[in-house]
């Protein structure tokens, strides 16, 4: 039987106020959003209350220590050593609008209010920006994201602190196909190349017990990572617990939790240590509603889902990435 059609064209008040149809909103347009998800539960995100900028005070040197016995002189020589990087909030609005005869059309026996629907349709927008955000370099008005913090390249400048002058500020990082790797599930003696890579990012951005404990990469390299666990000859992990691959609990590397992302570029993997890292939130603005108000010259309410705040580290060098993944 052929698919059912329809002669009409549905905008959004006509779709939520006509027909016979179970009360949901389903959404088919925007991508989960795994990683500020993750980032909710890890505790990532902090609420701060006002404040023009964000400080982050940092301690970059340790001064001087002697040994000395009897009336030895000691230096008295101050040492600096301790600054402070300075993060802007950065601001994102979703409109909701509707106008007074789409409400009221709306208000037919069993369907959606449209006025729900639409907030649900710009809360939604919200977090998908936000996500994406993540993923991406800082531009324009935007946020920072996982390539400022964890950068491709040296000599790059964050909170105002360039790491150029200040070497003690930058972020790890491999380049999988300047290193001389083939492919991700290229095996080498009875070692994959992916996971060879894994260990040099790891190990480069850990220290004793202080070590990333979030991955985040794209489906591409889930999979991968995946295949290698669950390919021929090796045995299926389905269990409920963390250190488990299967749909109930978490893929993870050295107890790490791997999270699939669809925003994460594809060729990219961070390794995160999220001790040093937060998603600073400005109180008032943590994907809030604002009052609808009406426009002087038209029967319609508008209001905004806002967003306020930034992506900060205070510790770039327990932060990597491993890019350009084949």
């Amino acid at each position: 039987m052929p698919a059912a059609t329809s002669s009409e064209t549905w905008d959004a008040a006509w779709t939520l106020t006509m027909r016979s149809h179970r009360k949901r909103l389903t959404d088919n347009i925007s991508d989960s959003y795994p990683t500020t998800d993750r980032l909710k539960k890890s505790g990532v995100m902090e609420v701060e209350t006002g404040g023009k900028e964000i400080q982050e005070d940092l301690m970059y040197g340790l001064g001087s220590s002697e040994w000395f016995d009897g009336f030895d002189v000691l230096s008295t020589q101050a040492t600096d050593g301790i600054t402070a990087a300075f993060f802007q909030f950065r601001y994102n609005a979703v409109p909701v609008v509707i106008s007074d005869t789409e409400d009221d059309e709306s208000r037919k026996s069993g369907s959606v209010k449209l006025i729900t629907a639409k907030a649900k349709q710009s809360m939604t927008k919200s977090f998908d920006t936000i996500n994406a955000s993540l993923h991406t370099s800082q531009s324009g008005k935007s946020m920072l994201g996982f390539q400022d913090i964890c950068a491709e390249s040296t000599g790059t400048t964050l909170g105002g602190i360039s790491q150029t002058t200040n070497t003690w500020w930058d972020n790890k990082r491999t380049d999988f196909n300047g290193s001389g790797y083939t492919s991700f599930l290229t095996k080498v003696a009875d070692q994959y190349e992916g996971v060879i890579a894994m260990n040099t990012v790891w190990n480069n951005c850990a220290e004793g017990n202080d070590k990333p404990n979030l991955i985040i990469c794209s489906h591409t390299h889930y999979g991968n990572y995946e295949l290698i666990f669950e390919g021929t000859g090796h045995t299926r992990f389905t269990g409920a617990g963390p250190g488990n691959l299967g749909v109930t609990g978490d893929v993870t590397y050295r107890g790490a939790p791997v999270v699939p992302d669809r925003d994460c570029v594809t060729d990219n993997m961070y390794f995160l240590n999220t001790k040093y890292l937060k998603l600073k939130v400005q109180a008032g603005r943590n994907f809030s509603k604002t009052p609808f108000q009406r426009p002087s010259n038209q029967l319609a309410r508008a209001a905004f889902v806002v967003f306020g705040g930034q992506l900060v580290t205070n510790n770039r060098r327990r932060q990597g990435v491993l890019y350009d993944l084949a």
